[in-house]
């Protein structure tokens, strides 16, 4: 096989399979796998998902409560709970309990481990109590949940008046949506528009609950 016919074939497989992961996951909505965690810290990911820069928009304060929604390996948790400081509290919280400990694991190496309380939980029901947090953050996790509308619901169930709730999506996920979409879902849920930032390959929207 020739060279230009190689790297032909290679890239209609790589298109191939990516069309045919994005229609699955279309229909199918599910957690990142845990045989792909891995791939969460990645060097290539973590250019473009870099904790410190990603979570800045979303001004986490000392002291705050928050919610790390779908927190997988806590490639983001160990910022927020650097962020929030010693009087402040990261509840983390993921469907997977390999993905707990895993994220269990990196704080304690971290030495952050008591700012953060770990939840093997469904987002459906969130072990906390009605306005209690301040912030939650979903990165990448919205688009893998089958019910978006009835997770933006519990969640704006555990936010204080006038609390905020980041969304961010990237475009290498299989269940990327536009903004646009995800834009839809958050304003049919009452939650008000706050800002708006996009990158080539990631976007993040900042909405407030009503007070």
């Amino acid at each position: 096989m020739r060279p230009t016919h190689f790297l032909a074939f290679s890239a209609g497989i790589c298109v191939g399979t990516q069309v045919g992961l994005r229609q699955g996951h279309r229909r199918q909505p599910r957690p990142w796998p845990v045989l792909w965690a891995p791939l969460l810290d990645h060097p290539w990911r973590l250019r473009y998902r870099d904790p410190v820069r990603t979570l800045g928009p979303f001004g986490i304060a000392p002291g705050s409560q928050v919610v790390d929604l779908g927190c997988g390996t806590g490639t983001f948790t160990v910022e927020m709970a650097r962020q929030v400081g010693q009087e402040g509290r990261v509840h983390a919280v993921d469907l997977q309990a390999p993905m707990v400990q895993r994220a269990r694991e990196r704080l304690e190496q971290a030495g952050l481990l008591a700012r953060v309380q770990l939840h093997h939980a469904t987002a459906y029901r969130l072990p906390l109590d009605d306005e209690s947090v301040d912030l939650v953050i979903a990165i990448a996790t919205l688009v893998e949940i089958p019910d978006p509308g009835m997770v933006l619901a519990e969640i704006h169930r555990v936010l204080r008046p006038g609390g905020r709730l980041a969304i961010s999506e990237e475009l290498p996920h299989p269940g990327y949506v536009p903004a646009w979409v995800a834009r839809r879902w958050l304003t049919a849920a009452g939650f008000r528009f706050g800002g708006q930032q996009r990158t080539p390959l990631c976007y993040s929207l900042l909405y407030f609950k009503a007070e």
